[in-house]
Order: structure tokens, then sequence, then C-alpha cells
């Protein structure tokens, strides 16, 4: 390792990690990146990171590495939405709800049904991209990932005691909007609480592997008592929250991490003094805040059980989706297009479904549509790799009898969103979606050994 390369992690990746850092607070602050200006401020500071690092790689004089399998698939979705946006079948008019067909597009090239819509989603998600090449490139290295880590995990806590104090306080509203513009079944900063519970899902389990690493390197440490209070905040606000599918992922990814780390959970390294004041700390906080809105997001549960609630309407939404296929075909009708075409699908259906479907509530169909079958399959490749790398790192870890962390959650993670896209979209709300990225960039990052959480001495 060069001179250069030593002194990096005191300056130079702090300087590039600035904005990412900021992108992981503003996106779910910001009512989780969904307007125009919170998407374009969340790009930009993905944008000024990237910017950033290219400089610290002319700074290391080196070359950035990238799977090649991941590569591929990146590529190809590229190309395929730049073709989409460039080659428009026709033009959404809002006046009117139609399409207007474009007779200059190219029959047998894709094409976009709304080739503004698809741009506005390809603008994001090549932010997205340059935020993630500097993510995969920076958790390459131990500082770096855990000050990403627990970024991600601080996140999560400030929405997380907003949504339990919005609970506790039967708020009508957000604090820094009105009724009105805060949603029916607004939590923390989301307006609608199926995305906060995705990003809960998504950011318990980074302060879970916070707590972890912490218990490894200091467990009788104040700080390690600290970390459990965040993670123990952070999965308290799913339940708190009144989102069923929530409910089931979260229970599942518990069980999961249960198994998974019960040597470690379970074991009896507290001090006492330490155990009685987080005892008095959580079950106060339990019995004060969080058991209040448990109570009350059971009357979410019997309106299910009594009249079906919305999952009559997410099923015939289903069946249109698979009506739609189709047509959609092997190449899709554009990123961000499913709502100009959905209810033309939804017309012999009359009052059965309501309302605008912005989305399609299960983003496996939505993307399918979208990106088309063979877009479908690059997708599928680029979370493969991240699968297939975590999996043999943690294989790996397991053969040498290493508490493997930054492989397991992150795989954890990306399970637990991905089963909550089967009925809900989180993977179309920019806060999540960054999330996400963040995950899939340490499954895509170079292999770092478990050695660095095999002891206290070499976990830092």
């Amino acid at each position: 390792m060069t001179s250069r390369q030593r002194l990096t992690p005191a300056w130079g990746w702090l300087i590039v990690l600035g904005p990412l850092i900021a992108a992981f607070f503003w996106a779910p602050l910001a009512f989780g990146g969904t307007t125009p200006f919170t998407v374009a401020v969340l790009d930009q500071l993905l944008a000024l990171s990237f910017i950033l690092w290219l400089g610290l790689l002319l700074y290391e004089w080196r070359v950035p590495w990238l799977p090649l399998p991941a590569a591929l698939s990146l590529l190809f979705l590229i190309a395929l939405g730049i073709i989409h946006a460039m080659n428009p079948r026709s033009a959404f008019e809002p006046t009117f709800g139609d399409l207007k067909p474009i007779d200059q597009a190219v029959a047998w090239l894709p094409g976009s049904i709304d080739s503004s819509s698809t741009v506005e989603v390809l603008i994001h998600f090549g932010a997205l991209l340059l935020g993630g090449l500097v993510l995969q490139d920076a958790l390459a290295r131990s500082k770096p990932r855990w000050i990403l880590f627990r970024s991600v995990a601080l996140a999560g806590l400030v929405v997380a005691l907003i949504g339990i104090s919005q609970k506790a306080s039967m708020a009508e509203a957000m604090l820094w909007t009105d009724r009105e513009n805060s949603g029916h079944v607004f939590f923390g900063a989301f307006r609608y609480h199926g995305n906060t519970a995705s990003f809960l899902n998504l950011s318990w389990p980074a302060a879970l592997a916070v707590y972890l690493r912490s218990r490894l390197i200091r467990p009788l440490g104040l700080a390690t008592s600290l970390d459990l209070c965040v993670f123990f905040f952070v999965l308290a606000a799913v339940f708190v929250n009144t989102s069923k599918g929530g409910h089931v992922i979260g229970i599942g990814g518990v069980l999961v991490v249960a198994w998974r780390y019960r040597g470690v959970l379970f074991s009896h390294t507290l001090s006492r003094a330490v155990k009685g004041v987080l005892a008095v700390l959580l079950i106060g906080v339990f019995a004060v805040l969080v058991l209040p809105a448990i109570v009350s997001s059971f009357a979410r549960w019997n309106e299910l059980a009594a009249t079906g609630g919305s999952l009559e309407g997410r099923l015939l939404a289903y069946g249109v989706c698979l009506s739609i296929l189709p047509d959609s075909g092997f190449f899709g009708i554009g990123a961000g297009s499913f709502r100009h075409l959905f209810p033309f699908y939804t017309l012999e259906l009359g009052d059965r479904i309501t309302g605008f479907w912005y989305h399609a509530h299960q983003d496996w169909l939505q993307g399918m549509i979208e990106w088309g079958y063979l877009g479908f399959v690059a997708w599928v490749v680029l979370f493969g790799t991240a699968f297939v790398r975590l999996w043999k790192r943690i294989r790996g870890a397991a053969a040498l009898g290493h508490p493997e962390i930054t492989s397991t959650i992150p795989l954890l993670a990306l399970g637990l969103v991905l089963g909550h896209g089967l009925v809900d979209f989180p993977l179309q709300i920019p806060a999540i979606q960054w999330l996400v990225v963040f995950y899939l960039a340490v499954g895509l990052s170079h292999s770092h050994s478990s050695k660095n959480e095999k002891t206290p001495h070499e976990a830092g």
C-alpha cells in the first residue's frame, strides 16, 4: 500500500463519503425523496460524491473494479433505458389522460409509451448508479464500511423516533407540513406507512450489524449499550407502524437473525450494571411509547380479518398486471410508464378498482412490465451477483468459524425488501432505493476477509 493510500481513510474518504452520508439522512426525512425537489437534491448529492471520488482515484492512481456479470447487466439496462427514451412510441397527454401515438418510432426497437416519464427515472437511476460505484469501492475498506453502516443505522433511528413520537402523541400531521400534505397513513417522514416499514426493515439490519460489531470489540462498553438501544428503537418502530406487510416482513427478519446470531445475541458478556440500566430504559420506553402504538395497530389486522382491507384491490391489480405482460413483451414499456398504461386495462373492472394507481403495489410485476422480460432478467443478474457473492462469503466464514456480519446482514436486508416488494412498491421510493444500492454495493465490493470480525483487536 502506498503512502497516499494510507493517508486516504483519514481525509480523502471522509470528503468523498460526506455527500453520501448526507443522502442517507436527507432522503428519508424529505418525504422519502418522492417530490421533484427532494429527489433532485438526492441526485445532486450522489453526483457530487462521484466527482469527488474521481479525484480520489486520480490521487491514488488506480482503476475501480466491478464484477463482470453486474457490469454487463448494468450496461444492458442503461442501453435499454436510453433506447426507450430515444424511441418513444407515444406521449401521455395529461389534459385528456390519453396516450398519443408517435409515428416516427422505429417499430422493431424498444420504445417507451411516455418518454418524459422514462427520462425522469433514468436520470435518477444514473445518479443511483454513480453513488453505488462510490459505495462499492468504499465498502471494500474497513473504516469507510463501518462509517456507512453506522450512518444507515442512525438515519433509521431518526425516522423511528419521529414515527414513535407521532403515534404516541396521536399526531394528525407531520412535524414540517400540514395535515393535507401528510397523507392519511403517514409515519415518520413518509406519506405512506408501508414505505416507512420497508425503510425501517432495511435500517434495523444495519443497526444490528453495528451492535454485533460493538459486542465483538468492547462487550462491556457503554457504546455497545447505546448501539443496542439504536437497534431496539429502529426495530420497535417497525411494529409501532401500522403496516401489516411491514409486520410480517419484520417478524421474518427477526426470526432469521435470532437463529443466525443466537450464539452472540444470547451470550452473557454484558455486566450486571449495564444490563440493569438497559432493562430499565427499554422497559420504560416500551411501556410509555411502543406498547400503546402496537395495541392501536391491532385495529388494522382486525380490519383485514373482517373485510379483507386492501387485499382485494391488490389481487385485482395483480390480475391486471398479468394481462399487461404479454403486451409489454421482451423490452417493456419504459421505466416510469406503468401509471399511464394501467388505467386502460382496468376499464372493464369499473369501480372494483378505484383511484389512480401510480404503482402496481407489486414491484416484481411492475418491473417486468416497464423493463420487459429481458430487462427483468438483467435486474435478476445484478441482484443475483450480489446474492451469490454474499453467500460465498458467509459459507467461507462459517467454515472458519467466524461470526460473519457484513455479508449476512446485507443478504437479509435485500431479502426483506424484495419480499415486501411482492405486496407493495418499496423499490419505487428513492429513499429506499438508496438503501438497496448500499446493500447491493456491499455484495458487489471486493471480498473483505471475515478476519476483521474474528477478534476484538482485528474487528476495528
